[in-house]
């Protein structure tokens, strides 16, 4: 196993084992910008010679720039596909990177995760910084200053009318993405959730899962996040994501009072089922563990479980999934060993 994903299985992301604003409704909060070098062709387009190109810069601005002394740097050439699959779930990684066919891909990182760079994605460099909780504003003062380093040694794709050029047009303009993670069970015991999410979608908004682009929801996750990059500022795409989401927390919040008042003990019930499946039953698959450890975040929000942190629960919505799984066992499994595998560490860790 690379040394590098082994420290990574055995480390967890400082955006699940802390707490930030809002905690209880927002889990993460991240932006991500898409740039490209100059002059070299866009990954897709590319020839092998200019990637290894793209992945030697990165490398040349690790060594000489005291800005990203501990960051460690991993070739996706090199690993298995569980473990690229591992990267994937541990959101360090896109599902285009880890499908992308071509050589030199890689992802650039530092030790607590907050600040990340995926080499060769769709475009040159996909930089990414993500916190716990609503912090949209924190996490795009971290993100602009690496971007900022990264532009005094490489001379980006960029034009007046346009603005950062991209693979995809619709990144072009700043190229920035704001998302945030919600966990919304409020609105789904309520059957309020489609209302909600459609009013979303027409202020112009993406909804995903908890894997971006082309994922499932599952565990009450949902991912929101601006569509268009062009013709706004950063700060102006910022601000008017936070906006839209303030008003999403105050109707989960408004669903999760009214609960409380007409739905107690049916809620409390709900939540103690799952808290006892989880820690008794033999075989569980990846997506009932989701929804199960939603209702016992779900629980500890409500204060119905109090023994538990929502680190925990969150790095199990993590360490739950298949590749994860396996590294941390240390070998390829088939699902209904996967299965029994899992429903062992949920009891060993919750009990």
């Amino acid at each position: 196993m690379d040394v590098n994903i082994r420290k990574l299985r055995d480390s967890t992301a400082y955006w699940m084992k802390k707490d930030g604003p809002l905690s209880h409704i927002i889990i993460s909060s991240r932006i991500r910008l898409a740039r490209n070098i100059k002059n070299i062709p866009f990954p897709f387009r590319a020839t092998d010679e200019q990637l290894l190109t793209v992945i030697e810069k990165v490398e040349k601005i690790l060594k000489e720039n005291k800005e990203f002394y501990g960051f460690q740097i991993i070739k996706l050439d090199n690993l298995s596909p569980v473990e690229i699959e591992f990267l994937v779930e541990k959101r360090l990684i896109s599902f285009a990177l880890a499908r992308f066919s071509k050589p030199y891909r890689g992802i650039l990182y530092n030790t607590d995760e907050t600040m990340s760079i995926m080499i060769n994605e769709e475009d040159h460099f996909r930089l990414q910084s993500m916190l716990p909780g609503f912090q949209l504003k924190k996490v795009w003062e971290i993100i602009n200053y690496y971007d900022d380093k990264i532009e005094k040694e490489i001379k980006y794709a960029f034009n007046e009318k346009e603005g950062f050029l991209t693979c995809c047009p619709t990144n072009a303009g700043t190229g920035l993405r704001a998302s945030v993670m919600l966990h919304l069970p409020g609105l789904i015991i309520s059957n309020k959730i489609s209302e909600s999410i459609n009013t979303i979608i027409k202020q112009g908004y993406a909804v995903r899962g908890f894997y971006g682009e082309g994922t499932e929801f599952q565990g009450n996750l949902f991912q929101i996040s601006n569509q268009v990059t062009l013709g706004l500022s950063e700060e102006d795409i910022i601000n008017r994501l936070e906006i839209s989401i303030k008003q999403l927390i105050e109707k989960e919040q408004k669903a999760r009072e009214k609960l409380i008042i007409q739905a107690k003990h049916k809620i409390e019930d709900q939540v103690m089922r799952s808290y006892g499946i989880l820690t008794n039953a033999k075989i569980i698959t990846t997506a009932e563990a989701l929804n199960l450890l939603s209702y016992v975040r779900f629980g500890i929000e409500m204060g119905i479980i109090a023994r538990i942190g929502y680190d925990v629960i969150n790095r199990l919505m993590l360490i739950v999934q298949p590749g994860y799984l396996q590294l941390i066992k240390g070998q390829n499994m088939k699902k209904m060993q996967r299965d029994t595998v899992r429903a062992e560490l949920i009891k060993e860790i919750l009990d």
